[in-house]
């Protein structure tokens, strides 16, 4: 936010240029001079999206490895309708509070093959962004996809850690479409979504994305 000493140095400045307000057209003059605070206003968001988009720009949508998670081999198919359901006992290895529809028909059919072992690594986002970027970050469909038994992993880790939190990962469901999957400890569980990659919301900055592929391509 800009201090009191700031307000009147830019003020003073938009007044030396007075002269660019001879653009606006006659009406715009009349809406300026009837309603100054909502102009000033207005200037002020205009700028503020002008600065904020030109900086977000050169940034680098993931930032370093700020977590690294180990996946121990199996020797069993991971069947994941056994997995992911609603369980917050005691008993539950992983305790999960809530299973969206979309995983359920996007994933619930799913089995998944033996693993020998893997290792992923967790990141955050330096900005907002879509799943399009972040996607070609990570080096493209194949090397930024997980397995829901990562997944499954990760969040029994982060669980016996104290660790829970947010995070997402992208994983292919049963018609080997790449989706989001996205899960967050709330009230004693795991919440369990998935989402299209091609959803139009933002992850936010500060978000925390797994995958295999411990090199990324940062935009310049």
């Amino acid at each position: 936010m800009a201090t009191r000493k700031q307000i009147p140095v830019v003020a003073a400045r938009m007044v030396e240029y007075q002269d660019e307000f001879g653009s606006l057209l006659n009406g715009s003059v009349q809406w300026v001079i009837t309603h100054p605070k909502e102009a000033v206003a207005l200037f002020v968001k205009t700028v503020n999206d002008h600065v904020k988009s030109a900086t977000q720009a050169v940034v680098a949508i993931l930032g370093e490895i700020i977590t690294t998670v180990t996946i121990p081999a199996t020797t069993e198919k991971f069947v994941v309708k056994d997995k992911f359901k609603v369980d917050i006992s005691k008993e539950a290895k992983v305790k999960i509070a809530y299973v969206g529809d979309d995983f359920k028909e996007w994933f619930l059919k799913k089995i998944e093959e033996p693993s020998p072992g893997s290792t992923v690594y967790g990141r955050q986002l330096n900005k907002d962004s879509v799943n399009g970027p972040i996607i070609a970050e990570l080096g493209g469909q194949e090397k930024s996809e997980t397995t829901l038994s990562e997944i499954y992993v990760v969040m029994e880790q982060r669980q016996a850690n104290g660790e829970t939190g947010e995070f997402f990962s992208y994983v292919r469901d049963i018609t080997n479409t790449l989706r989001a999957v996205y899960v967050y400890w709330y009230d004693g569980g795991w919440i369990v979504n998935a989402y299209s990659v091609g959803d139009p919301n933002e992850w936010y900055s500060g978000g925390l994305v797994f995958s295999r592929n411990s090199f990324v391509t940062q935009a310049a």
